[in-house]
């Protein structure tokens, strides 16, 4: 792993740790399900994915194998939209500065991450990783 790599994972790790420590990091009321969405579409992610493919790294592991099916159909990332969901709900509901600061690095680290995964994941995969981007979002379906 890159000391960049590490950086933004450390970054990562340690804004799920405040949230979890902070407080406030289940919605309440009908909110809980946008939670339970963003879980979901996480899930559906690494499953899709494949235990023995996923990475925590932006680096892609040697023995990847290029996966575009399931929830990646539309998304390229549906771990991290699912992680912006299940946290942007919690900061929603729970709303103070601090919080909001801490949504904004951890959407920030996401999207370092993403720009340096598909620079990978282009090296590897070549132009069945550069079609599989023009046809698919980053994060948000439709929208980005």
């Amino acid at each position: 792993m890159s000391k960049k790599s590490l950086i933004l994972v450390v970054l990562q790790f340690s804004c799920f740790a405040f949230f979890a420590l902070y407080g406030g990091l289940f919605a309440k009321g009908g909110l809980f399900v946008f939670q339970i969405i963003g879980l979901t579409i996480g899930l559906w992610g690494i499953i899709a994915m494949k235990m023995g493919n996923f990475n925590i790294q932006p680096e892609v592991k040697k023995t990847a194998i290029f996966v575009s099916q399931g929830p990646y159909k539309i998304i390229r990332n549906p771990m991290y939209s699912g992680l912006l969901l299940f946290f942007g709900v919690s900061v929603f509901n729970n709303y103070d500065l601090i919080k909001v600061t801490m949504f904004l690095t951890l959407t920030v680290v996401l999207v370092l991450k993403i720009y340096m995964e598909e620079q990978f994941l282009t090296k590897r995969f070549q132009n069945e990783y550069i079609d599989y981007k023009e046809k698919t979002f980053r994060l948000i379906p439709y929208v980005y």
